[in-house]
């Protein structure tokens, strides 16, 4: 049975690779994998991930902790890449910027077994989309309740 940091590596080198057609063989059928913004199924991962990687092309990752726990993982990496694709966000597509960027990810991902049965991906969005020149466009003027 393969821990949870098997199953990690297991997809960071799958991402590397860009050999994301068996991701979901690492899931187990009821996970659920989340981002600021969006959940997905087992089955949805392989398309979000094509998308990041459609976005940076030459997306890397690096890892700079990783902490083990009984039953799960927490990983912190800098991900780092060009952007030239389009990036699809909740809130829309960003147009390819051509801009380098880089950002840091936590992923906390929990097994049972010998399967991934959550995994969550923490990052500060905002930082990344202002990073890449969007601005959102802006709100009228509310005041603030006094």
């Amino acid at each position: 049975m393969r821990s949870a940091r098997e199953l990690v590596e297991s997809q960071y080198t799958m991402l590397r690779q860009r050999d994301l057609a068996r991701l979901p063989e690492l899931y187990a059928a009821d996970a659920h994998y989340s981002m600021p913004g969006l959940t997905a199924r087992p089955s949805e991962v392989p398309a979000l991930l094509r998308a990041w990687s459609a976005a940076f092309p030459d997306l890397r990752t690096e890892l700079t902790g990783l902490v083990e726990t009984a039953g799960g993982v927490v990983v912190e990496q800098r991900m780092t890449g060009t952007h030239t694709g389009a990036l699809h966000t909740p809130i829309g597509a960003v147009a390819p910027t051509g801009r380098a960027v880089s950002w840091d990810v936590v992923d906390v991902v929990r097994a049972r077994h010998g399967l991934i049965a959550s995994w969550h991906s923490y990052l500060d969005r905002g930082l990344l989309l202002a990073d890449l020149g969007w601005r959102p466009e802006p709100v009228a003027d509310t005041p603030l309740a006094a």
